[in-house]
């Protein structure tokens, strides 16, 4: 089990941007992908206490060993 702190990005990292981001386990293969209008305020989510997120969620964050994303024009891209 990873702590998901292990593998956050860096402050101000993750850009503002749409995209689409992955996270992965590690061995490399995805594990989950999700679309975000905003990636820095979609990936916050994921990187609170645990406490305070739901199971499943809690599941993959810890079984993810890091997280990458792709920025694109716009959200229907």
């Amino acid at each position: 089990m990873a702590d998901p702190s292990s593998y956050r990005p860096a402050a101000g990292e993750i850009p503002t941007d749409p995209g689409v981001y992955r996270f992965r386990d590690p061995h490399g293969r995805v594990i989950y992908v999700g679309k975000a209008k905003n990636l820095r305020a979609r990936l916050a989510n994921y990187f609170q206490p645990l406490a305070s997120l739901h199971p499943r969620t809690q599941r993959m964050v810890t079984t993810a060993s890091s997280v990458e994303w792709t920025v694109v024009g716009t959200e229907v891209e």
